[in-house]
This record gives structure tokens, sequence and C-alpha cells, in this order.
């Protein structure tokens, strides 16, 4: 149950980012849009603190393309597409948020996972170890230039991943000028999982006040059947539960990816927007993404019909399961 507003005048944050905008038919890249971006940069779990979404005037787009929100907790339904004064809003994605608490010790955050999830890391971390013969090495990048050091190597790994190869991985979404601009701030984290001196697996993070907000991962899909990347955040957790520093890492949404739920401690409705200038460019590119989006609803749900009938015809009709039987019967 989402927890009542404690603080509704939550003093928002927000950053200059390049957000770029996909256009795809379910596995099909048809081409994407960079937008110049005013990103809310407030942490997720302190956005639980207030019932509204943060105000958005026309003149907040000056200098920009678009003001971006990439998740927030919500308690209502938004539509879609909505026209404000001066404004597009457009609702471009709804799941769960998934977060884990850093609270108390690791030892007791595993405890209050499940039985067979605390085997699962227990096996994928043994077989890990056994794989490098040593214990697990994970190095942190912070500061600009390791994080410079850090882009450079995550971004060729980062081709080799099924998102980079989707046109979905780190160089796609998070630009190097963009990294190396908040890393000056040292508020970007980089780590990377190594297998004796080979990178194996990534993840770039961002720090927002005490939450961790993860962004890109990926690995090696040559080290894929000794689990990387669940062995990364593995490790990863376990730093932030030592040092204490952060009440949070936010493992952003992504229900469709089972070890998120596994991993939670909290697990709250989200939502991203778009909003732009009202103007025809705009109104054009949000139905081209709503279009895009109906496409795929329609696309899922007759694959579900068709799969449903297919598995109708193979079963055997009323009165024939011995059929078969008798056919083959020896005289």
């Amino acid at each position: 149950m989402m927890e009542e507003p404690a603080n509704p005048t939550v003093p928002f944050e927000w950053i200059e980012k390049t957000y770029p905008v996909a256009f795809r038919l379910g596995r099909f890249r048809l081409g994407r849009i960079p937008l110049r971006t005013k990103h809310l940069w407030t942490a997720f779990p302190v956005c639980r603190n207030t019932p509204d979404l943060p105000p958005v005037a026309p003149g907040d787009l000056e200098g920009v393309d678009a003001v971006y929100i990439p998740g927030f907790p919500v308690s209502r339904n938004f539509p879609i597409v909505q026209f404000l004064p001066g404004l597009i809003r457009y609702m471009s994605w709804r799941d769960t948020r998934f977060l884990v608490a850093i609270s108390g010790t690791f030892d007791s955050y595993l405890q209050s996972r499940s039985s067979g999830m605390r085997r699962q890391l227990s096996k994928q971390i043994r077989r890990w170890r056994d794989l490098a013969g040593q214990e697990p090495t994970l190095r942190e990048f912070r500061g600009l230039i390791q994080l410079r050091e850090f882009y450079s190597i995550a971004g060729p790994l980062s081709r080799m991943t099924w998102q980079g190869k989707a046109g979905a991985g780190l160089e796609e979404f998070e630009s190097s000028a963009d990294i190396l601009r908040i890393a000056e701030t040292d508020q970007a984290r980089g780590y990377i999982l190594f297998s004796a001196n080979q990178p194996a697996a990534f993840q770039l993070s961002y720090v927002q006040g005490t939450t961790l907000a993860f962004s890109q991962i990926g690995y090696d899909p040559a080290y894929a059947q000794f689990s990387p990347g669940t062995t990364l955040l593995y490790l990863l957790l376990e730093k932030q539960f030592a040092e204490g520093q952060m009440e949070f890492c936010d493992l952003m949404e992504g229900s469709a990816w089972a070890y998120k739920a596994r991993l939670a401690t909290l697990q709250v409705p989200s939502m991203r927007f778009l909003f732009f200038r009202r103007s025809i460019g705009a109104l054009l590119l949000v139905l081209t993404l709503c279009s895009l989006r109906k496409l795929e609803q329609c696309a899922a749900a007759t694959k579900k019909f068709v799969s449903s009938l297919l598995a109708r015809f193979k079963k055997p009709l009323p009165g024939n399961s011995g059929l078969g039987n008798r056919n083959t019967q020896k005289t």
C-alpha cells in the first residue's frame, strides 16, 4: 500500500539531459529522435511523499524540446494523451517500479528474500567464483576521469549485449556528454564486473540524494551461463548495505524482468511522462507514438488469440482418446 503523503511540497530538482524517443513495432526498430529535455532528477522514493505530478508550464520548455518525468509514483489513472494549457502531455510508459530499501545488514536483507531466491543467488555466486578462480571483482568508477574510463569499457561491452544489438544499448540511451557532465558533480557511478582482467558486465547508476538509481545494465553474452548480471547486482547491493550511505537502490521499472520483483523490498506503480509545447510537430510525434503503441497491443492480442486457437486444434476430439491405441493394436 502506498504511504500517505507526508510532505506535499517536495522541492523538485531538474537537469538538462538527452532523452531518445524510440519508434518501435515489436522487435523492429523504426527510428529514434534525440530530444533535449528538462529531466526530473528528484529521486523516485522522495516523490512518494507528494500526491501530484510536478507542475509544468509552457515556460519550462524554454531552450529544450520537452520536459521528461522518468517515472513518478501514481495513485490514479492518467490518460495517454492530454491537452493542457499550451502543452501536450504524453504518458509514455506505465509499469511497476522496484526499490530496495537499504536498512540493516545485507545478511538480514537476504534472509527477507525467499529460500529459493537465496539458494539461486548462492549457486550463481559460487559458479562465478569457480569461473574466475577467485572472489568476484567489482570495480566502482566515479568522478570525471574514472567515468570517462568506464564509458570507454562499457560502451564496447554494451554493443555485444542483446540490448545493444537491438539499438537500446548504453550509447543509444546515455550520451557520454551527459554522463561526464553529471560525473563532474559526483552524481554518476559506473560499475564493472571483471573475470580476471576481462570486463564481463556493467551497470551505470546515478546518485540522487540518498538513492542510487540504476540506469543501464548489460553483460557479455559469452558469460551468460554464469549469470554475470545477477552477480554484479548481488555485489552492488552488498556494497551499498556495507557502506550505509544510501537509503534506497532504485531498480527502475521492469515487471517483465522477474529478478527485479525477487530483489525488491518495495513495489510502487509508476508512470513516465513527456510534456511538449502545443504544435503541429509535437502533435504528429505523439500521434505516431500512440499509433505504434496501439499496433503493438493489437499484434499481441492477435498472437494470443492464434496461440489459443492452435492449442485447441491440438487437443484430441471427444471420444477419440483411444483411437490411436486401437489402430496400432496387434492382431
